[in-house]
């Protein structure tokens, strides 16, 4: 029997890097919640009920992956947390408080949020440097995400008044969110995935887990915003 391959951890810098992406992904749900409040108290009651449920999403993930569940097996668990994850976000911009923020936030906004995908991007590249994920999960392998994080930053200033220009980059957007999901869960030690080394087992590590709730997720969120309103109104 072979023998597991030992995880390698990220360096100190692009451990720092990714937490800090999440965080201003996180930061940028909270201020939208917050621009799109109808009054101060509703801002603060939402935002206070906002925050709980995060922290208790963050807690539940923190327990799964030490628990060891997700691994153990990690087919099925490990494609179920994938999954359980990107339709919770999904499932967040068809609530009251995605309708709101919808209409709230500009276009070229909902549009430059997504620019997160850029530098999330190069820390996975300095990730498989490193050894901590296989080459297929960076441009110089089957992700090419780093083009939508660069078409967010160009595309932004100018859709407002080109709406074609925020078509592309979401439709482009959602292409690649969706590529990303197919070579992470073929990369992963599924039975059926490509053979690489090392496997991807982030999801079985901390804080490492967090790039699909909050990146992934935060991604999926974001087209799904940015699908409705481009759907609902011909305004920006």
């Amino acid at each position: 029997m072979t023998p597991p391959i030992p995880f390698v951890e990220g360096s100190t810098i692009s451990i720092i890097a990714f937490c800090m992406i999440c965080m201003v992904v996180l930061v940028a749900f909270f201020a939208a919640i917050g621009f799109t409040s109808p009054t101060r108290a509703e801002s603060i009651r939402t935002l206070s009920l906002a925050t709980t449920l995060l922290l208790l999403y963050a807690g539940l993930i923190v327990g799964v992956v030490h628990s060891g569940w997700l691994g153990n097996p990690f087919v099925p668990n490990g494609p179920i947390f994938l999954i359980a994850s990107v339709s919770l976000a999904i499932a967040l911009g068809f609530t009251s408080l995605g309708t709101r923020i919808m209409k709230g936030v500009s276009l070229p906004l909902l549009i430059g949020f997504q620019s997160f995908r850029l530098p999330l991007e190069l820390v996975l590249h300095d990730w498989v440097s490193s050894g901590t994920i296989p080459e297929t999960m960076t441009w110089t392998g089957s992700n090419w995400d780093i083009v939508a994080g660069i078409l967010a930053c160009i595309a932004s200033p100018w859709a407002g008044n080109h709406r074609w220009l925020a078509w592309t980059f979401n439709i482009v957007g959602i292409v690649l969110l969706i590529n990303v999901a197919r070579v992470a869960l073929l990369s992963s030690p599924i039975p059926w995935g490509w053979k690489v080394d090392p496997p991807l087992e982030l999801i079985l590590h901390l804080p490492y887990a967090f790039i699909v709730p909050f990146c992934v997720g935060g991604a999926a969120l974001g087209h799904t915003l940015l699908s409705r309103r481009l759907l609902s109104s011909p305004s920006r």
